[in-house]
């Protein structure tokens, strides 16, 4: 554990050495966006119940390829001088699950937020996109790691409408699973909840659309969705999810300011 815990730090420093270079150069900056809005999340992973949290925008786009972008809790770094390529680091901050409306998982052990570092990479071509993403948890929330893919098409319909359409899997270790999914013996005496032990597995797959409409040359507005279904033991055979959905929805509206 001392060890994962050295590395996930090396980690972290080097992604935040890393997201700081390139900052650093923003004098080539072809781009600067910042906006913000609102979305409606669950108010825990398998719950359905549904919550409405802010969401910040921001993007610095080099001429170069790079970019820096914040959306929503994740910031991300692109960190390759391509048009085409994607590799960098990225940090995702994951709420935590404490005083939830569902009376009996609010009963269970509250699972604290977590700062989560790792990296991504992927490539755009013909506005096809595919990506790959790794994050581990750099505390002790659920120390585990999870891993992403996603694909997609990013349809151009004109200079002011673009249509983005994706489709995502993600994969989680035996601590992630366990945290969120499982069931621990004092878990259960306070929930009434049966025990459980969710091992590691695909967590998920999913579907994201969204529409990015400018309005004028300045600015923009962002509608976001997304679908997932929650899979093996992250769906209804975990009692947690069972009292909640496998069924799993996110919707936002941003409005987005571009100098």
């Amino acid at each position: 554990m001392k060890y994962k815990i050295m590395i996930l730090k090396f980690l972290a420093g080097l992604s935040i050495f890393c997201m700081v270079a390139a900052v650093a150069s923003i004098a080539a900056a072809a781009d600067i966006s910042i906006g913000g809005g609102a979305g409606m999340v669950p108010d825990y992973e398998g719950s359905d119940d549904y919550k409405f949290v802010p969401i910040p925008f921001a993007k610095l786009a080099f001429d170069n390829g790079m970019f820096v972008n914040l959306q929503g809790l994740t910031v991300k770094a692109n960190l390759i001088p391509s048009k085409t390529w994607r590799l960098g680091p990225m940090y995702n901050y994951r709420a935590s699950r404490s005083r939830v409306d569902n009376n009996r998982v609010d009963t269970m052990k509250n699972v604290s937020d977590a700062n989560e570092i790792g990296g991504f990479a992927g490539f755009d071509y013909n506005n096809w996109f595919v990506s790959l993403e790794f994050l581990a948890d750099t505390g002790n929330a659920h120390e585990g790691w999870l891993g992403t893919a996603r694909g997609g098409y990013n349809y151009v319909a004109s200079k002011s409408w673009t249509l983005s359409f994706g489709l995502s899997t993600t994969y989680a270790d035996d601590d992630y699973m366990s945290t969120y999914f499982g069931v621990t013996r004092r878990d259960s005496a306070r929930s009434g909840l049966r025990t459980f032990d969710a091992d590691e597995g695909l967590k998920d797959v999913g579907f994201d659309l969204g529409i990015l409409c400018q309005f004028t040359e300045n600015w923009g507005g962002r509608l976001l969705g997304s679908y997932k279904l929650l899979l093996n033991d992250a769906d209804e055979s975990s009692p947690v999810t069972n009292e909640g959905s496998k069924h799993q929805l996110f919707g936002g509206l941003l409005v987005v300011y571009s100098f």
